[in-house]
């Protein structure tokens, strides 16, 4: 079971651009280098900082709360027996909280943390400097990942991180299985979702087996500072720079999609820059027809799509553009999905793939 990979996934259902750190390992930071496995989200360090960047941070919601759709959590109160030991205050309570998720499947997990905040790049044009540009080829070179000067996709700098003050991910390696936590009701809240750094607990209890990763991860201790937990990455296709990197790329591609049903002739007309210079292309798609403009250069900007829906008298017109491409399709790819009845409305909406 790849759990960063899972875990890598439920991200992005509300992050699209980020990779998971399940394993809650600490050298990942923000202008470190490494090599990031497109298929797990697992990073190798190779420097633990870019020179000459400037880092800021920003406040993010402080409670990060995710899990599988099979995943039950409750939350009840307990009797301690004397080691619910609050380690902020010293005080020892006889009243605490037990916190459990109930896994249904094999493969299942949950991810729970108080969130500190998220560090990042301030600029992420200094990554194209190059000076910056030539130091990371010679980095690259030394671990197989570029030659002459080029950067192959996959090695590059991490870019932001979102670091926790506490928290916890939990997988399931069994069916039918559970996890608990249980401490003083204050830390054990706090654990999960403390916008300060005192959470903590001062058991845990597991059926059949369960993947941890716990932050503190000792008992009755407070954790000694934040860790990461989620993070982007910025790779290169030779000295191209690919600003939010989850996956290789060989082209840019877009679908024209004139749905089944849509009774309109569409004409379209697609351009864009290259280094080489300008490109364009034009075509027309009758209802339930298809397209897909493919190799479409990893370097071009400023693509355009046109598109006119066929009317008798007038024709309904609508514009698609991209400045940057690279920076805004993660996957490099798009659809622009056309429908109508005619004599009626008309829709073309764009949607990231």
């Amino acid at each position: 079971m790849n759990w960063n990979r899972t875990f890598t996934d439920l991200i992005r259902a509300g992050r699209a651009a980020y990779w998971g750190n399940w394993a809650l390992d600490p050298k990942i930071k923000v202008g470190a280098v490494g090599i990031v496995s497109p298929d797990t989200g697992d990073f190798t360090l190779v420097q633990e900082s870019t020179p000459g960047l400037a880092i800021s941070e920003r406040g993010i919601p402080n409670q990060w709360k995710l899990a599988s759709s099979n995943v039950k959590r409750s939350q009840a109160s307990v009797k301690l027996d004397g080691s619910g030991t609050d380690p902020e205050s010293g005080t020892k309570g006889s009243v605490g909280t037990e916190i459990t998720w109930d896994f249904a499947t094999v493969g299942s997990i949950a991810s729970e943390f108080g969130i500190a905040n998220e560090s990042f790049i301030s600029d992420l044009t200094a990554l194209s400097k190059a000076d910056t540009l030539s130091w990371l080829a010679q980095q690259a070179a030394s671990v197989s990942m570029g030659n002459a000067g080029n950067i192959a996709q996959g090695f590059g700098v991490v870019t932001s991180v979102i670091y926790a003050n506490s928290g916890l991910n939990l997988g399931s390696q069994d069916n039918s299985s559970s996890f608990s936590i249980t401490g003083e009701a204050s830390a054990v809240q706090d654990m999960v979702a403390g916008a300060n750094a005192k959470g903590s607990y001062s058991s845990t209890k597991e059926s059949k087996q369960v993947d941890q990763h716990l932050w503190p991860a000792t008992p009755n201790k407070e954790a000694g500072g934040a860790i990461p937990i989620a993070y982007t990455f910025a790779s290169y296709d030779g000295t191209l720079l690919i600003p939010n990197w989850i996956t290789r790329l060989g082209s840019l591609q877009i679908l024209f999609n004139n749905k089944p049903g849509c009774t309109y002739i569409t004409n379209i007309n697609l351009s864009y820059d290259t280094p080489q210079g300008k490109k364009s292309e034009s075509f027309s798609l009758s209802g339930g027809l298809s397209k897909t403009v493919a190799n479409i250069p990893l370097s071009a900007t400023n693509i355009v799509a046109d598109i006119s829906f066929k009317g008798v008298i007038n024709s309904d017109k609508y514009s698609f553009k991209w400045p940057s491409p690279l920076g805004q399709w993660l996957t490099g790819q798009r659809e622009i999905e056309m429908s109508g009845v005619w004599p009626g409305q008309t829709h073309a909406r764009d949607i990231a793939l």
